[in-house]
């Protein structure tokens, strides 16, 4: 009794502070476009200004009350584990190459080519599936440099699971971030250098999907080479799960 006492205190401490970091995570995360928006009024009401000095900050506000809605849209899809799943049988390669579509400008502009290789299907809610694949594409995209290239592969595993592999030879991510990587708003030095704008729950998000799937996702990487991001769909047919 004294051992099942003290391991069930052991996780009560440990989840304490797991809130204890989330609260100060959130409340830093929050802090960055508040204080810019406050900033952007006190400076529009410092003088009179222009009909386009107005427009201006108010196009700017709107990037930071979009960033603000993202941000709380994520939060309340990552405190709804229980939400409910409408499967269906979806060809991976056709939702792949519709999201590779979307990001096409993105990566022209970049100059960061996309390629597909592969098919299969999986039991999927077809918009959750887009969201965990897109998130990673688009952290490809911040962290693979101009001339770069990002690579999906989809195959069957030898135990029956289906595979989406997404592989760019971008900054990478050094060895002591790796267990961290799927933490709620944990971002690398290295990541909030090179942008910014972030907020540390894509790839959380992606883990959260994957578990709704019974599914998995795994990364490796290599700084200075590239990471690897791999879903790892189940083979049978899943049930819908109620919300």
């Amino acid at each position: 009794m004294t051992i099942a006492l003290d391991a069930m205190l052991a996780r009560l401490e440990e989840s304490f502070a797991r809130l204890t970091e989330f609260s100060a995570n959130l409340a830093h995360e929050l802090r960055t476009p508040i204080n810019n928006l406050r900033g952007e009024a006190e400076v529009a009401l410092s003088r009179a200004r222009s009909e386009e000095e107005y427009r201006h900050i108010i196009e700017s506000s709107i990037e930071e009350y979009e960033r603000l809605s993202r941000m709380v849209g994520d939060i309340l899809f990552l405190a709804r584990p229980d939400q409910g799943l409408l499967l269906d049988r979806i060809e991976v390669r056709a939702e792949i190459e519709t999201l590779a579509e979307y990001y096409r400008n993105v990566a022209d502009e970049q100059q960061i080519a996309i390629t597909i290789q592969g098919t299969g299907s999986v039991s999927a809610e077809p918009h959750l599936f887009q969201r965990a694949v897109g998130n990673i594409i688009s952290n490809a995209l911040y962290y693979t440099p101009s001339g770069g290239h990002i690579g999906v592969t989809i195959e069957a595993a030898q135990d029956g699971w289906l595979e989406i592999r997404i592989k760019d030879d971008g900054i990478g991510i050094p060895a002591p971030d790796l267990p961290l990587i799927f933490d709620r708003f944990y971002r690398s030095a290295q990541a909030r250098l090179r942008h910014n704008q972030g907020s540390g729950l894509g790839l959380a998000i992606v883990r959260s999907i994957m578990l709704l799937h019974g599914g998995s996702v795994g990364i490796s990487s290599d700084p200075g080479q590239g990471t690897v991001v791999t879903l790892r769909f189940p083979p049978q047919e899943l049930p819908v799960i109620a919300g």
